[in-house]
Formats: C-alpha cells, sequence, structure tokens
C-alpha cells in the first residue's frame, strides 16, 4: 500500500490499487487468450482492479455443482493461460493474487495429493494437513507450478484448509507423550467424543488439541507462508467456521482460531450467505443469516498482534442474485468499523450460461444491467479501505479467547455464550475492542504504565468471560499486570467507548494518523438515525466516501448532527491542514414533483443458449403512479425503464442550486435535467445535487431505474431442465434470499430542494 501514515487527500480522491476489492475470478468452463482478454476489459469496465483466479475443475463436485473448466486443473495449458491472465493484468495496472486449490477445501489439489500419495488421506479425497509431507506436495504441485509460470502476483491465498476432525496417529501420540511423560493411548475414546470429559480428565483434551493446533500451523500454515514470503510474496486467506466461538473446535479444524490466524501475513474471515446483514431486512436469523456478530475482529485482532493494519475478509459468496448495493455497503461498512480493510468479493465467473448461472451468485457481469454500476461501488470500497487502514487504531479495551474451554468440551457451551455476550455488550457500549488469547497474553510487554503491548496493540482492560479457564501461564501475566495497573476483570461498566452518541446503534472506530484523527461511524440499527456526537475537536472535515469530497465540519459545542440510515458509514477527519471542500448547505425551498410522470422500458435482461442478454426496448411512454413498476410491466421484469416529467418553477427557483431527493428507489437510479447527467444514485438515501444555473423555468427530469435480477431469477424456467444436484447446493437458498429483493421502480416522493 501506499504510505498510510498521514492522510493524503490525493490517496483518499484515488485510493491505490492495493485498497481495491480482489474480486474473485472464477475459472468453471472453457477458457482462452481470446476470453481471458474479454473478461479483463469488462473488469476494467466494471472499475475491478484486484483478482486471483479460483478453479473449480470438473472432479471439484461433479455430483452437486459441475464444472466445465478446461484446460483441465494443474496441466501445463492451465498455467500457461493463468500466467497470461496475471501477466496481462498486471500490464493493466491490476493487483493480482494466486489461490492455491481447485475448488476448497485448500491442501489437496482437488484429490491429486492423495491420489498421488494414498498414505496421506484423512478421509475421502482429503490429506491430513498435520502431516508436513502432504503439505510438502501439496506446494510442489500448485504453488511451485504457478511461480514457474510467472511471478507477477503479490499474494497467494488459502481457503478453509482443516486438520482431521478428531486427529489420531502415532505421531501426534509420540508428541504427546514427549510433551507430557505420559500416554495418550488410555484416553483415545475420550479423544474421539466417545467418552464425556470430567474435571479429571478435561485437562488431557486440552493438552491434546493445543498439541493439534501446533501441528497444523506447523505443517500446514507456516509452511505455506515462509513460501510466500521467501518468493517476496504475502500469505493470505481465512479459515473454516470462524464466526462461531466454538468453530475452531466444531468443523473449523484448526483447533485455535487466533493461533492460526497469527501464521498469515493477513489474516482473514469468511462472510458468505447473509451472515453480515440488517437484522430488520430477514425473517429468520439464525448463525448464517444477520447473525451478525463481532467475529471480524478475529482477524483485525490478529493482524495488531502480528504488527500489521492489514485483515481482509472474503464476501458476498452466495448472497444470492438480489443482492443489492444497499446490503453490499452494509457488509462492508460493518467489517471496516472492526478492522476489516481488504475486501475479496465473490464471483466474477468465466462461464456464463446453463446451469453456470445457477452457481454461487450473485454474479458480478457486465450483462446484468445493475452491475453495470459495480464501478462507482468499488471506488466507495477502496476509499473505505484507505480510511480504514490509516494510522494506528486506537483500542485499549480486549476480550480473552477462551479457547481451553472450547478445547477440553467440559463448561464449552456456558463460557461460549458468556464470551459471546459480552462482546455484544462491548459493541453496544461502543466500545472498540480486540481478542485476545493465551499465546499473545504470555508473551505480551507488559509496562509500569498499566498497559499491555503485543505488536501494534495496546491494552489497558482485558475483559475475561466469568467461568472461563485461565491456564496457570497466563494467570501470571494476568497478575502482572494487574501489578503494573492494569484491569482485569469481567466487569465492562467502565469501559472507554470510542465516542459518545446521544442514540444506540452506533458503531465506531478511532484512528491516529500523523496529521490527522479519524472516526468511522457505523449506524447499524435497524432504522435510519438522527445522532448527535461529541467530537474532540471542531477542526476538520467529513469525508464524502462515495464521491471522494470533503465538506467542512458544522459543529456546536463539538457537537456534531449525523443522519444515517442504516449501513451508512460517515468518516470524520480532525486535522489543523487545510483542503479544499464544501460547505454544508441547507436547502429549504422544497417542490414535490412526484406526480405526473410518464414511463416506459428501457434495457431488459433476457437469457438465451448463450446466457444474458440485454433486450432495448422503444415503447411508447404511459402515465405512471410511483411505487413498483409490476402493475405495468409484471413482476418478471428486470432490467432498466426509464420515468420521465416536465414540471415548472417559480421564478426565484431558476438557476438556484439545490439536490434532488428520490426517496424509495428499487435499486438504482440515474438522473438526467435538462438535458444533462447529474450522476447514478445507487442506495439510500437517494438524493443527488443539483449545480447552479440548471434550473429553468420549465424542466424535464428523467430518472432511468434499474433492479436486480432477482425478478428474472425467482421468476423465470430457464433452469427447470436442470436437477437440483446440477445447479448447486447453495441455489434453492439464494432464491429464497432473491425473494427479499424482488421488486423494481421509483417509489418516491421525488422532491426538488433549492437555496
Amino acid at each position: 500500500m501506499r504510505n498510510n501514515d498521514k492522510f493524503d487527500i490525493n490517496n483518499f480522491i484515488s485510493p491505490d490499487v492495493s485498497n481495491a476489492p480482489v474480486y474473485i475470478w472464477v475459472w468453471n468452463d472453457i477458457c482462452n487468450r481470446e476470453i481471458i482478454d474479454e473478461q479483463l476489459e469488462e473488469m476494467q469496465k466494471l472499475g475491478i482492479r484486484s483478482f486471483y483466479i479460483l478453479p473449480e475443475p470438473k472432479d471439484f463436485r461433479p455430483d452437486s455443482m459441475p464444472t466445465n473448466l478446461y484446460p483441465e486443473y494443474l496441466t501445463e495449458e492451465y498455467f500457461d493461460l493463468c500466467a497470461y491472465a496475471i501477466d496481462k493484468g498486471t500490464a493493466f495496472g491490476m493487483n493480482c493474487w494466486i489461490y492455491d486449490e481447485g475448488g476448497w477445501p485448500s491442501g489437496s489439489a482437488c484429490g491429486k495429493v492423495v491420489k498421488d500419495h494414498p498414505e496421506y488421506v484423512s478421509g475421502g479425497n482429503y490429506p491430513d494437513l498435520l502431516n508436513k509431507e502432504a503439505t510438502e506436495y501439496f506446494i510442489k504441485i500448485t504453488h511451485e507450478k504457478y511461480a514457474s509460470a510467472t511471478r507477477k502476483f503479490t499474494a497467494v491465498f488459502t481457503d478453509e484448509p482443516k486438520a482431521p476432525l478428531n486427529p489420531f496417529n502415532k505421531d501426534l501420540a509420540d508428541k504427546y507423550e514427549q510433551a507430557y511423560g505420559e500416554s495418550i493411548l488410555p484416553y483415545r475414546s475420550l479423544i474421539e467424543g466417545k467418552e464425556k470429559p470430567t474435571e479429571e480428565t478435561v485437562h488431557i483434551l486440552r493438552r491434546w488439541y493445543d498439541l493439534c493446533s501446533n501441528m497444523f500451523c506447523d505443517n500446514y500454515l507456516l509452511p505455506c507462508k515462509k513460501w510466500a514470503n521467501e518468493k517476496g510474496i504475502v500469505f493470505t486467506g481465512h479459515l473454516d467456521k470462524d464466526h462461531s466461538p466454538q468453530g475452531c473446535m466444531n468443523g473449523g479444524g484448526n483447533f485455535n482460531l487466533m493461533r492460526a490466524l497469527r501464521c498469515f501475513d493477513i489474516p482473514g474471515i469468511d462472510v458468505i450467505w447473509r451472515q453480515i446483514y440488517p437484522e430488520n431486512k430477514v425473517k429468520i436469523k439464525d448463525d448464517m443469516n444477520a447473525y451478525n456478530g463481532f467475529f471480524p475482529r478475529y482477524a483485525s485482532s490478529t493482524a495488531a498482534h502480528n504488527g500489521s493494519k492489514l485483515a481482509m475478509s472474503e464476501v458476498l459468496g452466495v448472497a444470492g442474485p438480489g443482492l443489492t448495493y444497499d446490503m453490499m455497503r452494509y457488509t462492508v461498512g460493518y467489517q471496516a468499523v472492526r478492522g476489516i480493510n481488504i475486501f475479496n468479493p465473490f464471483n466474477f465467473p468465466l462461464g456464463r450460461k446453463g446451469q453456470l448461472l445457477a452457481q454461487e451468485l450473485p454474479i458480478f457481469t457486465e450483462s446484468q444491467p445493475y452491475y453495470r454500476h459495480l464501478a462507482q461501488f468499488n471506488r466507495y470500497t477502496e476509499r473505505l479501505s484507505y480510511i480504514s487502514s490509516l494510522g494506528e487504531r486506537i483500542c485499549e479495551t480486549a476480550l480473552y479467547y477462551p479457547v481451553s474451554d472450547f478445547q477440553g468440551r467440559l463448561n464449552a457451551e456456558t463460557v461460549a455464550a458468556e464470551y459471546d455476550a459480552l462482546g455484544r455488550k462491548l459493541e453496544d457500549m461502543t466500545v472498540d475492542f480486540d481478542i485476545v488469547d493465551d499465546d499473545v497474553i504470555q508473551t505480551a510487554e507488559i509496562t509500569g504504565s498499566g498497559c499491555m503491548y503485543i505488536g501494534r496493540a495496546k491494552y489497558k482492560h482485558v475483559v475475561i468471560p466469568e467461568n472461563a479457564f485461565i491456564p496457570t501461564a497466563t494467570q501470571n501475566a494476568l497478575d502482572k499486570f494487574i501489578e503494573y495497573g492494569g484491569k482485569v476483570s469481567n466487569d465492562i461498566s467502565d469501559c472507554k467507548s470510542v465516542i459518545q452518541a446521544d442514540k444506540s446503534g452506533l458503531r465506531a472506530m478511532h484512528r491516529k494518523a500523523e496529521n490527522a484523527e479519524i472516526f468511522i461511524l457505523f449506524n447499524e440499527s435497524e432504522e435510519n438515525s438522527n445522532y448527535c456526537v461529541h467530537l474532540p475537536s471542531s477542526k476538520g472535515y467529513l469525508l464524502d466516501l462515495m464521491n471522494g469530497t470533503l465538506q467542512g465540519l458544522k459543529t456546536e459545542n463539538d457537537i456534531i448532527n449525523l443522519t444515517l440510515v442504516t449501513g451508512e458509514t460517515a468518516v470524520v477527519l480532525l486535522t489543523d491542514e487545510n483542503y479544499v471542500s464544501e460547505n454544508a448547505k441547507e436547502f429549504k425551498a422544497n417542490f414535490d414533483i412526484s406526480d405526473n410522470f410518464i414511463f416506459r422500458k428501457d434495457v431488459e435482461l433476457i437469457c438465451t443458449e448463450n446466457g444474458f442478454e440485454n433486450v432495448k426496448h422503444n415503447e411508447t411512454a404511459a402515465p405512471i403512479s410511483l411505487g413498483d413498476w409490476s402493475c405495468i410491466i409484471g413482476s418478471a421484469y428486470s432490467g432498466s425503464c426509464t420515468y420521465e416529467i416536465s414540471f415548472t418553477l417559480p421564478d426565484e427557483a431558476v438557476g438556484k442550486e439545490g439536490e434532488i431527493k428520490l426517496g424509495d428507489v428499487r435499486f438504482t437510479a440515474s438522473v438526467y435535467l435538462n438535458g444533462q447527467y447529474l450522476g447514478t444514485t445507487l442506495m439510500p438515501p437517494y438524493r443527488l445535487k443539483i449545480p447552479k444555473n440548471l434550473l429553468a423555468k420549465e424542466n424535464k427530469l428523467k430518472i432511468v431505474v434499474t433492479n436486480t435480477s432477482a425478478n428474472w431469477y425467482v421468476h423465470t424456467d430457464y433452469f427447470d431442465k436442470w436437477t437440483v444436484n446440477e445447479l448447486s447446493p447453495y441455489f434453492e437458498t439464494e432464491l429464497d434470499y432473491a425473494k427479499d429483493s424482488v421488486s423494481g421502480g421509483l417509489f418516491g416522493p421525488v422532491v426538488l430542494y433549492t437555496e
């Protein structure tokens, strides 16, 4: 990244490519250089400046998500095409990573590791990643082949690697006996879950899974990191089940999530389905649907402990074809305020016809009218990434990760609930916090100022779940921390909030750069809210993430009034430096122009045997009342439609500066006033500025509204010829999600405001 210790207005307006979302280019079909050229050109139009190739070979999921990848995965022809794509992308100024697997989870090379070496198997066609030899062979046939073909990638991504669920082998047993002086064999049934732990045996499980955790790090993650670093690139990715407190044991296959994430140069998390989603927009809430936990902090915390600022997230996978920019903004903003600053959206597919259009939705392609505006959202995300990695994060509170309880199973459910509740309460108090575990507490630098230093982090208060088990070495370090003036308790009543606000639902991060203080404020409440926020200074600016502009702060007694819709992020920059900015203006005169619109279809999304196509309509416009356009064109229409109106203004409004507010829009609106393009607004609040000297006595307004692909997906019979197993295991859930976005139209009210 560019220097991000000091706020630079040019870096904010035009962020470096290292801040760009890294899109997943799914290779699931026949590939050649011509297709690569076409799709790289399409990426440029969509504002995609970073990518990695995720190959989905024919052998990946042949019985549940069949693909047509050719050339075959791991052949010389395949690596030649990957090199061509990466080299050409780099020549375009793009940031290119490599992905280390054919499908997922990482570590098997789509079954080739155990096919070539059956002795490495742990189950099915997946190798035992506690075996270093299996990892070395995996690297040899994947990483090394990419590096031989091209050296122009900047990172290697590993995806959900995992050790066996209940690992047990001679090597582990020998290491356990060497470490603890006793055999593990009498406790095998305990380890395999056939025997319940007791107070007398729980320490066996803790020791065993601590050993397994170390083996997973030493024999898979760290060799992968070493390979990358020796090539001068970074090691990144994420693990499985990272959103659940006990996920490290219950399917995550890493046994200590914090320890494993510290093996990454850029640690990450996984946000698929609707794990992060506004609760008021879903009917059923569970751990994969508006779960909204604090799990992004795993990655940002371990990054800080490693001495880094960078943490990443794979986002938007299988969120459905009705995913709106509003929901995308919520998802990235929710994470940015918790320290995530590199986003990895899913999916830009190579294959775009037949059953491939049902796999891993949404798909971000130019052929869908809604996603033609993706470049705007990408630039928004780049600015958010830049700001959320700027300077140093101010975070003095740490929440203890009770991994010994998760490993020991005895009180795991109780302690997990306490841990989760404490984290959520801290967030409700607008307290920023990291997560710490035994490893970092035991090795932390503790000073007489009552501070615990770990990498870039500095803590004054460690919060402990009430019933958590604390290992002796950890307790000794905490006692020293207390002795030197630090605080250790489960009482969070005096934890320091990032900022004072008059309403709940606000989340906040405070960062300090060399020349500025930054407050990132995110409205997580279920409704649009007006906040009175107390600032430590009144000298500074509000940053507009969408437009890259600055607005002078308007405060009274260091209090700023912010109106934020659900999922909206505000950025306050406090600084003595002077930048070109705008002053907030009040437009008091208003003119409601919601009546007498005429309407016509514009560009419709259809699908043929060749995939998505657009049909341009040239129908005569007809009168319409604002609301869902299905009353005129039916519920199955996905695409764009045009609203037009002529209106008269009083003389005192002519030539005045102002703004137009569109009210409710489903879901984007491109606005033209008197033939001049005002811009495209992607999400609430739907409003655009009107420059001086544009408003006339007689005016013509055109609004082109575009909805998502949800309407087409929900109503089409296109996929009826395939079975569920041919479409993907995600498709039915994705269609259910899409029903929430089956709408389209200008709902209004449409109101003009002038000076």
